[in-house]
């Protein structure tokens, strides 16, 4: 019998019996999409049946921009490289990279 791949990804809703747990089975892959940041996949929980997105509670969710390149902004802050410099480089706005960077700063907090 075919055991189901287990994806590491935990139930996001609150009222789900089992919310938050991992390793259990209960979270399916039901389809792929291909977003500018490269294939994205969706989720579903067989128990409450609510359906979520991989990056679902993360600094990536509904961005856009690739992640690499999200990222390379935030190490770019990281060694004090100015926001004028990093937009240059990147081919973005100085709003963009500080909206990566406040996005990244609440992720960092609820950690």
């Amino acid at each position: 019998m075919r055991c189901p791949k287990d994806w590491d990804q935990p139930c996001p809703n609150p009222e789900c019996a089992r919310f938050k747990l991992m390793h259990k089975g209960h979270v399916s892959a039901i389809s792929t999409d291909l977003t500018a940041s490269g294939k994205r996949r969706i989720f579903r929980c067989r128990d409450c049946h609510t359906t979520f997105s991989e990056t679902r509670d993360t600094v990536f969710f509904d961005l856009r921009t690739p992640e690499k390149q999200v990222i390379m902004a935030l190490k770019m802050l990281l060694v004090r490289v100015d926001l004028a410099g990093i937009s240059f480089v990147l081919g973005v706005t100085e709003e963009t990279v500080l909206e990566w960077l406040r996005r990244a700063a609440l992720k960092a907090q609820e950690i």
